[in-house]
Formats: C-alpha cells, structure tokens, sequence
C-alpha cells in the first residue's frame, strides 16, 4: 500500500516528462512503466522537478541502470538514429549507448512525456486504490488537466517539434484531443496513423515493445520511412 500526501501525489501529477518540450524528437506514452516502491513514489514526489533528466533523475533508484536495454527505450533510440541516418540505428549496442547517453536529456533532442503520471507496470493493474479511488475515478480527475498540460506544452515549445510518435493504440482518440483539428490517416494496415500538426508529424502507433508488439526492425524502418516522407512532402 502507498503512502502519500494529496501534495505528493499533485507534485507526481505535474511532472511533465524528461528532456525538454522544444527537442526535436516527442515520444508520447500512455504511462510510465514498472512497478514503483512506496520510496520511489516518495522520491518522484519530493525530488523530481517538472523536467528532468532522464539519467539522473533515475540515480535516485536503488535499480538505476541506464545500460540495460529497455524495450520502449530502445525503440525510441532506434527511431532516432534511424531518422537521423545512423547506419547502425538498429544495432544492440548503439540502441544502448543512446539511451545511456542522450535519451531525455536536458538541451538534446528527446522529450519523453505521458498522459497519465502515476507509473504502472500494465494498464489493467491498479495499485493505488487506497489514494486515488478506482481507475476510473483517477481518470476523471486527472485526464483532461494533463491534456490540456500536454497541450501547453506543445504551444510553449520554440522551436516545434519535427515529429511526435505518440505510442499505445488504447491512446489514440486522446491525442486526437490534444492536437485540435488534426486529420489522422491510417497506414501500415492499421497498425499505425498518420497527420500533420502545425510544423510536426505526429504518429500514432501501438505501444512501443518486442514479441506480440511487434516492434522488429523491419516495422520500426517501416514507420521511420512514413514519418520522413511526410516531413518532406
């Protein structure tokens, strides 16, 4: 059972993401993953700022470890080098390195943000009855306030991203909301969607991991040479 104070759980609920909204690269979950210890939930609340650096931010984690391969962390490293030309945009090792050294850091090219704040390992696991009611309860209170944060933070960003890859299909209708007026057309059949929001590409796939995800090499070149095209249409 957790144990936090209605301003904890306020100050988690404002944290806006690692890196910083003007980088050219927006990756936009559902939810932080993992399954957070009270003392985590208590650090997020006590130590971390509205942005953070991704890497030392998790220093706090007795499980820091940013050379571990993270599926959704690797994806993003590899959707990166792949747009960015690296010829070993796919490779192990240079997913790793990235993400170790670059990944949601403050002045590079990375922002990575949610929907909801409050980290969980599934969406179909809720540990945080005792503070937050039932799931649906926590999404009446909180959704629409982080929409409109994301929003905000799309509106104060100078300059605008170049390309928003917003993962998690259960999602799709909500960044719908957040970028008003925009016409997503679908690609890849089905598996993923497409539009233009002022200056961005903004693309909507499923969630970011390996296996049934079906996030291989060829799929993530896949999505890596839609987004380009329309960049350059």
């Amino acid at each position: 059972m957790y144990d936090l104070t209605p301003e904890q759980i306020e100050r988690i609920s404002n944290f806006r993401g690692y890196g910083i909204p003007s980088a050219k690269f927006w990756f936009v979950g559902m939810e932080e993953g993992g399954v957070p210890s009270n003392e985590e939930l208590q650090i997020r609340a006590d130590k971390f700022s509205r942005f953070e650096d991704l890497a030392k931010s998790h220093e706090n984690f007795k499980s820091h470890n940013m050379r571990k391969s993270v599926p959704t962390w690797r994806i993003m490293s590899a959707i990166v080098g792949r747009i960015n030309g690296n010829r070993d945009w796919w490779d192990l090792e240079s997913t790793r390195d990235y993400q170790s050294r670059y990944l949601g850091r403050p002045g590079g090219e990375t922002f990575l943000t949610e929907v909801l704040p409050m980290p969980k390992k599934a969406i179909s696991e809720w540990p945080y009855e005792n503070l937050l009611g039932t799931p649906n309860e926590y999404l009446e209170t909180v959704q629409d306030s982080r929409l409109q944060l994301l929003r905000n933070d799309y509106s104060e960003s100078s300059p605008k991203p170049e390309y928003i890859f917003c993962y998690g299909k259960e999602f799709w209708g909500k960044h719908v909301s957040v970028f008003d007026g925009i016409n997503f057309e679908s690609e890849l059949e089905g598996s993923v969607q497409w539009g233009i929001y002022e200056s961005s590409v903004v693309i909507q796939t499923k969630m970011f991991g390996y296996g049934w995800h079906g996030f291989n090499e060829e799929f993530v070149n896949n999505v890596c040479e839609l987004a380009l095209s329309k960049r350059s249409a």
